[in-house]
C-alpha cells in the first residue's frame, strides 16, 4: 500500500513537471511570437529600436501597445503572468498535502491545458465564440488556483493546531 502511494506522489510530481515545462514553453513562445509581431506590423516602444526596422511606416508607442495584434498576444501574456505564474508556484505545497490521485491526476494536465486554449482564443488563432469560452476557461483556471490555495492553507493550519 505504502509503495503504491509513493508511486503515485512520484506519477504526480512527473506530471506536474511536464505540465509546468510546457506552460513555461507556452510563455517563452509568446514573448517571441510578441517580437515577431512588432516587426511584421513595425511596431516600435522605444527610438532605439528604430534602427532595426526600415520603412517610413513605423509606429512608436512608448507604452506598449500601438497596434492591436500587439495589444492582443501583450494581454495573453499577462494572463499567463496572472495565472501561470501563481500555478507554478502553490501546486508544489498542494501536492505536498497529498491530495486525491484521480483529482491531481486530472487538474494538473487539465490546467495546463485550459491555459493554453485560452491563448489560442485570446490570440485569434481558434476561431470560437472566443469571449464565452474565454470567460469559462479563465473561471476554470482561477477556480483551481483558489481550491489549491485554500485546501493547502487548511491543510497546513490544521496540521500545525495538531502538533
Amino acid at each position: 500500500m505504502e509503495n503504491n502511494l509513493v508511486n503515485e506522489a512520484r506519477e504526480l510530481w512527473a506530471v506536474y513537471a511536464w505540465w509546468s515545462c510546457v506552460l513555461v514553453l507556452k510563455m517563452n513562445a509568446l514573448t517571441w511570437f510578441t517580437g515577431r509581431i512588432r516587426v511584421a506590423r513595425q511596431v516600435i516602444h522605444s527610438e532605439e529600436d528604430r534602427m532595426w526596422l526600415k520603412g517610413p511606416d513605423i509606429i512608436l508607442c512608448p507604452t506598449g501597445g500601438g497596434h492591436e495584434d500587439v495589444d492582443r498576444i501583450r494581454s495573453a501574456h499577462r494572463h499567463d503572468l496572472e495565472t501561470v505564474l501563481p500555478y507554478l508556484l502553490i501546486t508544489p505545497i498542494w501536492l505536498s498535502t497529498s491530495p486525491l490521485f484521480p483529482l491531481a491526476r486530472a487538474i494538473l494536465p487539465g490546467f495546463a491545458i485550459v491555459s493554453v486554449s485560452y491563448t489560442l482564443l485570446h490570440m485569434k488563432i481558434a476561431n470560437l465564440h472566443h469571449r464565452y469560452c474565454k470567460t469559462i476557461l479563465s473561471v476554470f483556471q482561477h477556480t483551481v488556483l483558489i481550491s489549491m490555495s485554500a485546501v493547502s492553507v487548511l491543510h497546513y493550519a490544521f496540521s500545525t493546531v495538531r502538533q
